[in-house]
């Protein structure tokens, strides 16, 4: 009997597909051909849009099918919702009208404060006092304007690291950690003027790593990235760049994390859980290397047309993410890796605390809490969680895990702290990686 071909298919409401570019060609790489979304057995669906309003049929998905987007994915990308949000990271945010009152009294108590109003399309953004804030209108947000920004020769940035969600419930998120993008107003910050956008807001025609005075030794001479460029410049301010590594992981953990059991609601109504979400977090950084939230995209922009450089971040973070999830270069028989899952995986490399295990006598009965990782315990779907964190770790390439959460000192680690307020889901794979951390320390971070 022949190998099955491995076939992809794409949603896009766009006319054209310049946006998808690496991604086509990427997936031509790796020996996947290109069919119609109707056919409807394809292995991978790229949707560039959100796909599950206009595509029922993705709620009874086959074993062998993955979609780039979660359903629910909109509770994270949704810039009002997230926005307003009460998490310390995010400036404070006001949905208008709704909140009119609040914003109104936090406004008095901060005389000095700025505001941006914006849109959930996140356009035409201006910097107003709070006198100046349309308070009628409707599907707006007004956001605390954060007004001592870190600059780099006099220009404000903003940072976008490219995350991707492999499972929710139990959760598991990591961050692309070969590079970081960075994008810089093309006008300096001072003297500020709220009425010249391009001294702070980042448009399309930003000012790029390699044009940027300070950096461009690092970058055109030294063969340095955007991020390591950006780090040396810090160094050469007497800062610790590592500060805003540790804040920015946090960030994302902690925002995934608040909505988490939005997302998992939506799961509810599909058949399997076969879906992944590589996601752009835009966050900026003031003065004091204090980091703050700013976005989360859905579809982040992959394309390189108007700067060719960032072609090989793009290239690079595609690359990462598809060998996470399991799309990987076609064999010469035809065949993907799900064939070679089984050499890769089997129980020996998903068993931990065998000792505990046994003490507990786990052979016999599994109603103690000591049993439930323990391999006769697992039930089919537990076996299949696990089976695929251990694929996705030995598959990354650049990709960092940061839930569950990476162990720095495994002596200093307290998994019962860890785990105390997480889901019965995310403290169980938790304490996987802290079991498989214990005896190799590959699997800590």
């Amino acid at each position: 009997m022949p190998n099955r071909r491995r076939t992809y298919s794409v949603y896009s409401n766009s006319p054209t597909e310049e946006h998808l570019v690496h991604v086509l060609d990427l997936l031509q790489r790796f020996g996947y051909e290109r069919v119609e979304l109707a056919n409807g057995d394809w292995d991978l669906l790229w949707a560039h849009d959100y796909p599950f309003t206009r595509n029922p049929s993705l709620k009874q998905l086959g074993d062998h099918q993955l979609v780039n987007h979660l359903p629910g994915c909109g509770y994270l990308t949704n810039k009002v919702d997230l926005c307003t949000t009460r998490l310390p990271f995010l400036p404070r945010a006001f949905r208008l009208p709704g909140q009119r009152d609040e914003f109104l009294e936090y406004a008095a108590a901060h005389p000095d404060v700025l505001f941006v109003q914006k849109h959930n399309e996140h356009r035409h953004i201006k910097v107003k006092a709070p006198n100046d804030i349309d308070l009628k209108s409707n599907k707006s947000f007004v956001q605390e304007f954060i007004q001592r920004p870190f600059l780099v020769d006099g220009f404000k940035f903003d940072i976008g690291v490219y995350v991707v969600i492999t499972s929710v419930n139990p959760l598991r998120v990591y961050i692309y950690n070969g590079d970081v993008l960075f994008r810089y107003c093309p006008v300096k910050y001072y003297p500020f003027d709220a009425e010249n956008q391009d001294k702070y807001v980042v448009a399309d025609d930003y000012l790029p790593s390699w044009e940027v005075p300070s950096l461009r030794k690092y970058y055109n001479s030294y063969g340095g990235s955007m991020r390591t460029s950006f780090e040396a410049y810090v160094r050469d301010q007497h800062k610790d760049p590592s500060q805003i590594w540790t804040q920015v992981e946090h960030i994302i953990r902690t925002t995934i994390l608040s909505k988490e059991q939005d997302i998992t609601n939506s799961l509810r109504a599909y058949k399997t859980h076969k879906f992944f979400d590589l996601l752009r977090f835009d966050l900026f950084i003031d003065e004091d290397l204090k980091v703050y939230l700013m976005e989360a995209n859905m579809s982040p922009n992959l394309s390189s047309a108007h700067f060719k450089p960032n072609a090989l971040l793009y290239e690079q973070v595609l690359y990462s993410a598809l060998n996470l999830v399991g799309i990987r270069p076609v064999t010469d028989s035809g065949t993907g890796s799900s064939k070679l899952s089984e050499i890769v995986t089997a129980d020996k490399n998903l068993a931990t605390g065998l000792n505990n295990c046994a003490n507990n006598d786990c052979n016999k009965s599994c109603n103690k809490a000591e049993c439930s990782l323990c391999v006769p315990c697992l039930s089919g779907t537990e076996y299949e969680m696990l089976r695929s964190a251990h694929d996705e770790h030995l598959h990354r390439i650049d990709m960092k895990r940061i839930f569950p959460k990476p162990i720095h000192n495994f002596g200093t680690f307290d998994i019962d702290v860890e785990t105390r307020n997480m889901t019965k889901r995310n403290a169980w794979i938790s304490r996987w990686f802290y079991n498989k951390c214990e005896y190799d320390r590959n699997w800590c971070t």
